[in-house]
């Protein structure tokens, strides 16, 4: 059977993709899997082709299958929008939906239009679904959906148990290719996304992933890794690992893999702050397998905060962290969370703290309860908006302490704070030189820049207007998706 697979279009506010622009690699896997089964597919990256060239050539693909990957929350009103147009086109066609977001709140997809909800990980999950249909069978019979039925949603059950992840195909990447050369992090383009490990043993109150996989953690095997990493044409690499090197193990066993290989990238990756503590060998092991860069979700500065997001962790070991990865000269970014009940002193205190570590890198995240996390479960009664296009973890969609305005003063304060301190170390003459080189040598394109880039989100988050605006926004944007919630 033919399968077109949709990236919904950018769109949004400010949107998640401003520092980090990458392939759809969920599409390519689920696409893997699907040929595996003997299935044509096709990708379509609605946020490089736009809507009506991208539309055009799922249409001229004909296909009996339309699915559509939506992860981020932020997402839903962009799906709608696109799987409308899809049903105009090809009104024929099985239209899914999947992803994490679909996965985390199904019965929200349940809207007409919309024929099947995949709940879980599609590889797993959508050749079943394919191969029913092109039997002409029952879908009852698949696990791991939710059917839109004229008499209400009915739900197959749960998915069947998990395989091992190097039993799973390779991502079909040759569907991409059109595209490769978008794809970017930062200053580095191209850039390609690899996973080594599924799930996360954790339990952070604001996400959602450890509930999508059932507290469950898969890894590939350092030679499957190693034979993936082979495929991979682009220098720049983001493994998006939940936690690498959770089993260290397994981490030095890769390094040691990928030296023998010969096999050297710019890897960037995330990890916790107590594995670099006790480990710090590892970061030393990796350093021989090409450069790196570490994200760091630290979250908070002090271990009563800490505690309040379930971290298991404790601020003495994001200090260490930090302190490790300047004395190898490993280039880190850190991730704060700022709650929307902060008082001025709250933001007054990381500011110092930025000053004390010099980690000028860092960013900030506004707490925001997403379908599918326990934090959602404890305050969604206490949301201020439905609009989707707010839960971009940059804008506050719960109550404030102190007026909106004073918020996004502080708030803002702290990304110009950042800028502040990056010139103060830096020079603010070399910031923008290194802007020019990556710009010469095609390492990032203007493109690229106006949607977002480190050092021009920075500049944008440094205006309270930037938030406010949003807000004020709101109504108007809401009235015009009401047609698409409406059905």
């Amino acid at each position: 059977m033919r399968v077109s697979l949709l990236k919904a279009p950018v769109g949004g506010i400010i949107g998640l993709e401003m520092i980090t622009f990458v392939e759809p690699l969920g599409l390519e896997c689920v696409a893997g899997s699907l040929e595996r089964h003997g299935h044509e597919c096709q990708i379509v990256d609605l946020r490089i082709d736009g809507m009506p060239k991208g539309m055009k050539k799922m249409q001229d693909f004909e296909p009996e299958i339309i699915g559509l990957q939506v992860n981020f929350t932020t997402e839903r009103f962009r799906a709608l929008r696109v799987l409308k147009e899809a049903r105009r086109l090809v009104p024929d066609a099985l239209i899914v939906v999947g992803g994490h977001d679909a996965s985390r709140d199904p019965r929200w997809f349940v809207r007409p239009g919309i024929d099947i909800i995949a709940v879980g990980d599609g590889e797993e999950i959508v050749p079943g679904l394919v191969d029913e249909y092109s039997r002409g069978g029952d879908f009852r019979k698949v696990p791991g959906l939710l059917l839109n039925r004229p008499n209400g949603p009915v739900d197959t059950g749960p998915a069947r148990a998990r395989p091992k992840l190097d039993d799973l195909p390779m991502p079909s990447r040759h569907l991409i290719d059109e595209y490769a050369s978008e794809y970017y992090i930062n200053f580095r383009r191209p850039l390609a996304l690899m996973e080594t490990a599924r799930g996360c043993p954790f339990k952070c109150n604001f996400c959602s992933v450890w509930k999508f996989h059932e507290s469950t953690f898969r890894e590939k095997s350092p030679e499957r890794v190693v034979e993936e990493l082979a495929q991979i044409k682009a220098p720049n690499v983001f493994i998006t690992d939940d936690i690498f090197w959770l089993s260290v193990k397994r981490g030095r066993a890769l390094a040691k893999a990928l030296k023998e290989s010969g096999i050297k990238k710019h890897f960037t990756f995330q990890t916790r702050s107590d594995i670099i503590c006790k480990f710090s060998d590892l970061v030393e092991m990796w350093k021989e397998c090409g450069k790196m860069t570490v994200f760091l979700g630290l979250e908070k500065i002090d271990d009563a905060g800490l505690s309040s997001v379930n971290k298991h962790n404790v601020a003495a070991k994001n200090d260490r962290a930090i302190e490790i990865l300047q004395d190898l000269d490993v280039g880190y970014t850190p991730n704060f969370i700022v709650d929307p009940d902060w008082e001025p002193e709250d933001f007054n205190k990381l500011k110092r703290w930025i000053d004390r570590t010099g980690a000028y890198n860092s960013g900030f995240s506004v707490l925001t309860p997403l379908p599918g996390t326990d934090l959602w479960d404890e305050v969604q009664d206490q949301l201020v908006t439905d609009d989707w296009e707010l839960f971009d973890i940059v804008h506050t969609v719960l109550p404030t302490k102190m007026p909106l305005e004073q918020f996004y003063r502080e708030y803002a304060g702290l990304w110009q704070h950042t800028l502040d301190t990056r010139y103060r170390e830096q020079g603010r003459l070399a910031a923008y030189v290194g802007l020019l080189y990556a710009l010469a040598a095609r390492k990032v394109t203007l493109t690229a820049i106006r949607r977002g880039m480190r050092l021009g989100m920075a500049n944008m988050l440094s205006k309270p207007e930037t938030f406010l605006r949003a807000h004020r926004d709101s109504g108007a944007r809401m009235e015009k998706v009401q047609p698409l919630l409406a059905g």
